[in-house]
């Protein structure tokens, strides 16, 4: 069980508790920061799956699906934040975005103070969403984004409040807070390392989604049939288990070379301590590209969705962003070519890109943390 020590109570809503592996990273980000910035802090997590959020996390969790149990985790806590990931947003459906403005309505109601904590807002389509939006962030005490894009859709919806832009999250960790150790006998297993830990050839690590028709599925085949073929290992992973499983499937179907697939339910830990292996990235998932940067690796996206360009283009990389529509195997192959003889000083730009969202991701943190000092 979570320890209950007498701190400061912070209940944290997001998409928790349904094995998304870039939702659960945002949640163990902001976990990891909150407590080093004040371990006294008692944080309760709406959750999908309570009991497990609380194994994973150490902290306590309540069923979001509760209106009695998220009533009465509001009533007492010091500070309410919602966020990160992409919350208001009414792609998905319109019940999503409804759901989580509603929970910080009611924090509003009960007069907590409430925080939005880099989210990334949007597309929003439906007109009631869009002014509901508006009318409910403006009661927010704090409102910080996760990009550009987010905070200039949010002036143009009619937010009054300051919208401060941050990043993801996730970019509050590094290479050193993560475990390698948590998925060397998975990769041993598949023999992409040997028995002393080091990989037998250069990895790329692939992370796919199906989307629309699944028109990407046959030239990412023949993308990753010419990676294989000049020496790399290709290793497909899930980051949302099992769904993501149905891309892997088809798209390892259509290959000719040899590949890995790793079948499991990874954890945001092991998530991020597999990519620390990996020397490429090639992902359409937005959180494969947050990872791939959070650990210092090349990556390739393939954007499906604006708030993947969005990342790109906040981290200098909008040149390895590759839109779905127009899609195509050689474009790609040519980029992740590219990046095997990257110069010093591209390298070194990511790497000094990278040290300043880690910082603003602590920032952001921080300013979490003196909300406290105000209540």
């Amino acid at each position: 069980m979570p320890s209950r020590r007498k701190g400061p109570k912070i209940v944290i809503s997001g998409y928790f508790g349904f094995d998304n592996n870039g939702d659960e990273a945002i949640l163990l980000a902001m976990i990891h920061c909150l407590k080093t910035l004040r371990p006294d802090a008692r944080i309760v997590v709406l959750s999908g799956e309570p009991e497990r959020t609380q194994d994973l996390y150490g902290v306590e969790a309540v069923d979001r699906w509760s209106p009695a149990a998220v009533s009465k985790a509001l009533l007492r806590t010091a500070l309410f934040i919602s966020g990160g990931g992409s919350l208001i947003q009414d792609v998905t459906s319109v019940k999503s975005a409804e759901y989580y403005l509603s929970v910080i309505w009611l924090a509003s109601l009960l007069a907590k103070k409430t925080m939005v904590y880099c989210q990334g807002v949007g597309p929003l389509m439906n007109t009631k969403i869009r002014r509901k939006t508006a009318k409910i962030l403006n009661h927010c005490d704090v409102l910080t984004v996760r990009d550009a894009q987010s905070a200039k859709l949010l002036k143009m919806l009619g937010v009054e409040k300051e919208i401060r832009e941050a990043c993801d999250p996730v970019m509050a960790l590094s290479y050193e807070d993560v475990d390698r150790e948590e998925v060397r006998e998975y990769l041993q297993e598949m023999n992409i390392l040997d028995s002393t830990g080091r990989k037998r050839k250069p990895l790329l690590l692939v992370t796919l989604r199906c989307w629309e028709d699944n028109r990407h599925f046959a030239p990412i085949a023949e993308l990753l049939d010419m990676q294989a073929r000049g020496d790399w290992d290709v290793l497909l992973a899930p980051a949302q288990f099992p769904a993501d499983m149905e891309a892997i499937d088809k798209v390892g179907n259509l290959m000719r070379e040899r590949l890995y697939c790793l079948g499991k339910n990874l954890t945001a830990r092991q998530y991020m301590a597999l990519t620390s292996y990996a020397d490429k990235v090639f992902s359409m998932r937005l959180h494969g590209l947050v990872f791939a940067m959070a650990m210092g690796v090349p990556m390739l996206a393939l954007s499906y969705d604006p708030k993947v360009e969005a990342f790109m283009e906040q981290v200098d990389l909008d040149r390895y962003c590759l839109p779905f529509d127009a899609f195509d195997w050689e474009t790609a192959a040519f980029l992740l070519e590219e990046m095997e003889t990257m110069p010093l000083d591209t390298l070194y730009k990511q790497e000094e890109r990278r040290r300043e969202l880690h910082t603003l991701a602590w920032d952001t943190a921080r300013r979490a943390v003196e909300m406290l000092k105000r209540t």
